[in-house]
């Protein structure tokens, strides 16, 4: 296809006419020109690696990534900013929402390291233990930082709208050793629970807007020289003034010119309705709202309108009795599935859990290094059923099972109704991730205690915000104690611009699935008639029997298998050559509007390739994430890329 510059245009939902640029040049954030990005572009099977390897060639032009993994801009800075002010020289940081967030990376930091400290040097350093001692608490500590906006009527910084979001906020501050930066990092990667890039953001403005601030002095009579010594030199002076005002005014500019590309793109932006944008969202995902049904909502016409929501007499899930009051949002869905294990351990504490299929890789995480550990039934197959049945569970109760529905990357469907009797019979938990799957294809809540979903993917589809939720089955048994523990835990971090994002963003949610329901079916149907293709993992083509049994089929009876699937050619050296002719966006995260690939093993297991390989998750796996393009256009870029094999 004909690139210009740095991009290439593929058509999008509005038909082959319509062209929408995605990136093709290394470290250029997906969606280009978004502040907020979610996802990079790594155009090239090589990149992927580099960036594995941390080739300088790679990370120099990164100027995004997904947030888990890479700092995002904006969160650097503030935690650059509270090293200034907090760290000793010797010391770095992280930044979270709250308190309770802090307090449990500094836990995690105490359990997966000991301090060192070199007979030669006596420098400290870190390694590995799940050990704790007081030296160590002493080494980690955390700061508290309350900001409050205090703008000078007299100052240009009055008048900026960035600044003014909320009256007065709290950032926590998690002050470590430096040589404990690579386990800080896994807390945040794993947990989900850091601050947004927009929380990050809006701390920045106001911080800089309060130190701008005071260069404003309100124009009181008086002797020169009088006064905070502050403002005694030159401050009077009308150049001196002028000069304040002009480097002011041109950041307030700035911001207000971040401002209106974020309204542009975030359907209208205005974080006064955060509150009402969380309900919304919580009805939405409880099934109580259903999508928008308005001609001006249109996915061909996807704009910056207000409308309303329409309700629906039957919840989108099916069952009766969801209500928003059992949907919990959270900041990422890694965050809800972290904060869904440490309600499962307040149930049953001390009890390991079972993952069962290969699931995306922080969710395993999550039960090996929080808590008692876990059970790994990787394979995802019956007799791994069998297994825990037969073997585990008679000898050592469990808290819960955890899987995906269907699992990522494989696609592999589980068993929900044999988990589900014996969850029953045992007493555990029974914990699913529909994020792939989402709510409109399959029915999780009908088997599950705790349903997850990571709000950042097609239920947001726009790449530019992160969100995650779960839902607690008002009929499970353990309803009472969920709820109860919910009470107790549940604290609401997400952030005000981004409820906003998400709730704008998802809209359109039911519509999106279905067109790219039907486009992902073409296109999984040519791929799996290939001779060149060795394997699709699809739903339709992978445990479709299973699929079907716990699927949610339309009003015709046809099921949707969703827009994500993965691809095994014959040999690695195909892989390479197919990913670097395919031409999609290419890059991490998946549930885009657009088409998304990349080489899943590389980037999430390439410390780990033979053990992954165990698995049946080979290093040539290529995830693919269908968008709204145009089937026919999807077609011919798939075929062009099998033809540079």
């Amino acid at each position: 296809m004909a690139q210009i510059g740095g991009t290439s245009s593929i058509p999008t939902a509005s038909g082959p006419s319509a062209k929408r640029a995605y990136p093709t040049l290394l470290g250029t954030p997906i969606p280009e020109n978004t502040p907020h990005a979610v996802s990079v572009t790594l155009p090239t099977w090589r990149d992927n690696v580099g960036y594995e390897e941390g080739d300088e060639r790679v990370h120099s032009v990164l100027r995004s990534g997904y947030p888990r993994f890479v700092y995002h801009e904006q969160v650097r800075k503030i935690m650059a900013l509270c090293e200034k002010k907090f760290a000793k020289s010797t010391e770095s940081c992280l930044v979270f929402p709250s308190r309770r967030v802090a307090e449990e990376c500094r836990d995690f930091l105490h359990s997966h390291s000991q301090p060192v400290r070199s007979p030669a040097s006596g420098s400290i350093s870190f390694r590995p233990n799940i050990s704790s001692s007081p030296t160590r608490r002493s080494l980690v500590r955390i700061a508290e930082f309350a900001v409050t906006p205090t703008h000078n009527p007299y100052s240009p910084q009055s008048d900026d709208p960035s600044t003014s979001i909320v009256s007065s906020f709290h950032i926590y501050v998690v002050l470590f050793p430096c040589e404990a930066k690579g386990i800080a990092k896994q807390f945040w990667q794993h947990s989900g629970e850091g601050i947004s890039s927009r929380f990050a953001e809006h701390c920045l403005r106001v911080l800089n807007a309060n130190d701008r601030s005071k260069d404003f002095a309100a124009p009181v009579p008086g002797v020169r020289g009088m006064g905070n010594a502050r403002y005694r030199k030159g401050a009077y002076l009308p150049e001196g003034q002028q000069q304040h005002l002009t480097t002011a005014e041109g950041q307030a500019v700035r911001n207000e010119q971040d401002l209106y590309v974020e309204e542009r793109f975030g359907r209208n932006l205005d974080v006064r309705q955060a509150d009402d944008a969380k309900q919304r969202l919580k009805k939405r995902i409880a099934g109580v709202l259903g999508d928008v049904d308005n001609e001006s909502s249109r996915v061909n016409e996807i704009g910056t309108s207000i409308i309303e929501d329409v309700p629906l007499n039957l919840g989108g899930r099916g069952i009766l009795g969801i209500a928003e009051n059992d949907v919990y949002l959270f900041p990422t869905g890694m965050s809800a599935i972290y904060n869904a294990h440490r309600i499962v351990r307040k149930i049953h504490p001390n009890k390991k859990s079972v993952q069962y299929g290969f699931p995306y890789l922080d969710s395993l995480k999550i039960q090996e290094k929080f808590g008692p550990g876990c059970h790994f039934l990787g394979l995802g197959e019956s007799s791994e059923i069998d297994h825990l049945e037969n073997s585990i569970l008679p000898s050592e109760p469990i808290s819960a099972v955890f899987c995906e529905f269907p699992s990522n990357p494989l696609l592999r469907t589980p068993d929900l109704q044999r988990l589900r009797r014996l969850a029953d019979r045992h007493a555990f938990l029974l914990i699913v991730d529909e994020t792939v799957g989402n709510f409109i294809n399959v029915d999780a809540m009908t088997w599950a205690d705790i349903v997850v979903s990571s709000l950042t993917k097609i239920f947001s589809g726009d790449s530019n915000v992160m969100g995650g939720s779960a839902v607690i089955n008002p009929k499970s048994r353990w309803h009472e104690e969920l709820a109860g523990g919910m009470k107790e835990l549940y604290q609401d971090n997400v952030w005000c611009e981004d409820a906003i994002f998400l709730e704008r963003n998802s809209r359109t949610f039911g519509q999106r699935i279905k067109r790219i329901n039907d486009t992902a079916e073409i296109l999984c149907d040519f791929l799996h008639s290939q001779p060149k293709v060795l394997q699709v993992h699809y739903p339709k083509y992978v445990d479709s029997d299973l699929y079907h049994q716990h699927a949610r089929p339309d009003e015709s009876g046809r099921y949707g298998y969703g827009g994500l699937f993965s691809l095994i050619l014959h040999t690695d050296d195909a892989a390479v050559r197919f990913y670097d002719a395919l031409d999609v966006a290419k890059g991490p995260s998946l549930g885009t509007n657009f088409t998304l690939a990349s080489p899943y093993t590389i980037l999430a297991h390439y410390g780990e390739l033979d053990w992954a390989a165990q698995y049946k998750v080979p290093q040539r796996l290529i995830r693919v994430s269908v968008g709204l393009e145009d089937p026919d256009t999807l077609l011919k870029i798939f075929a062009n890329a099998l033809n540079s094999i």
